[in-house]
């Protein structure tokens, strides 16, 4: 049975959601010995994705990136609907879908989920594998599971509350920004869905967890909001700028900065130095930087620039070549891709440039599915 004083306890401690997560799973393990796999999967925008996993049978599993759309006629919505528990006393009974030979194959036996809701909404599910058959079937292992979910939700819902003002100040900057801003809707569009794809081909390569992936999704669209604050006359040109309008429109990546810094200015200080506010101010002031160092604003090479600023970069000139401008006509997708190509260690990343080369019709489908 869980300690149920000792996870009170814990739930009272003002730390990061992943901390007391972990800690919620040290404490359901050590309490029952056949539990193997504890996950929360994020549900948003039709798609399920994984944001915390602890897996005691494979422990490489732990930084499983899992993200996929919901099947309308799958056991999530169905879940979701009920806004009750499920339990599966035997994995194999379940249709054989990728996802539960990935559990079986890996020693899972049952499952407990349920799904998170607030307001009136899914936000997240909450899942329990157990290495035996018919492990949930007892009450008293059903009422311990559903009082985790509870606090899991709580959890959860307390991480959202507390960013929500936040984020939803972000989102009016970002609308103003782009109210002045020549570049489309669907150019932002298109920088979250390249970004949060090439930072999934990298993950491996890279070490990028899960939380990087939702914050690339969530910023990446900000990364030129300080052109709010670039004269007309240079933002609208559609001539080639002089070294005197060059260097003012450069300027647009600190300009961003200060906009997000005005923002955050109003919100108490333990909210606004949060590590995911600091990578949206990398990408918005790090995505000019050339990986061989002749880049701006600081002029940065290799390593040394932001991972999330060198998978925008891509992204943006990607886009921007594809794209009409004021100043150019869209180029075609071979020449996009020799320009990338031989840019590749000059002014890119070689390695997400690898990444993008060798899955460029998943790009090409993001351009044709958001386009202008």
């Amino acid at each position: 049975m869980l300690n149920y004083s000792k996870i009170s306890q814990i739930f009272n401690h003002d730390e990061d959601t992943e901390i007391h997560l972990d800690m919620l799973y040290n404490i359901a393990i050590n309490s029952y010995q056949g539990l193997s796999r504890f996950s929360v999967i994020l549900i948003k925008d039709n798609q399920a994705s994984n944001y915390f996993v602890r897996d005691r049978l494979v422990v490489d599993n732990n930084d499983e990136l899992f993200t996929k759309k919901v099947n309308k006629k799958g056991g999530i919505p169905k879940m979701v609907k009920s806004k009750s528990e499920r339990v599966v006393n035997d994995l194999s009974n379940l249709t054989l879908n990728s996802r539960t030979l990935f559990l079986l194959n890996n020693g899972h036996r049952s499952s407990f989920s349920y799904p998170l809701m607030f307001k009136g909404n899914a936000i997240a599910m909450v899942f329990f594998n157990a290495s035996e058959l018919n492990f949930f079937a007892e009450y008293s292992i059903q009422q311990d599971m559903l009082f985790l979910a509870a606090i899991i939700r709580s959890l959860m819902v307390r991480q959202f509350e507390k960013k929500q003002y936040i984020s939803t100040s972000l989102a009016i900057a970002l609308d103003m920004g782009h109210a002045k801003d020549p570049e489309t809707k669907g150019h932002l569009h298109r920088m979250k869905c390249y970004s949060s794809k090439l930072a999934y081909l990298l993950s491996k390569e890279k070490g990028i967890s899960h939380e990087f992936i939702r914050c690339i999704e969530s910023y990446a669209a900000f990364h030129d909001i300080g052109k709010y604050k670039i004269p007309d006359e240079i933002l609208f040109s559609c001539t080639i700028f002089s070294p005197e309008e060059r260097e003012i429109m450069n300027q647009h990546c600190r300009h961003g900065v200060d906009i997000i810094n005005g923002v955050l200015g109003y919100f108490p200080e333990n909210l606004r130095h949060v590590e995911e506010y600091r990578f949206l101010k990398n990408i918005i002031l790090h995505h000019h930087e050339h990986f061989n160092g002749n880049g701006y604003p600081m002029g940065l090479k290799g390593d040394a620039i932001p991972l999330e600023a060198r998978i925008v970069m891509v992204a943006d000139v990607f886009d921007a070549l594809l794209s009409k401008r004021l100043y150019k006509q869209a180029w075609n997708i071979d020449d996009v891709v020799t320009y990338m190509k031989d840019n590749s260690g000059i002014m890119f990343d070689p390695d997400c440039i690898n990444s993008l080369i060798s899955n460029l019709p998943e790009f090409i489908e993001i351009y044709e599915a958001y386009a202008d």
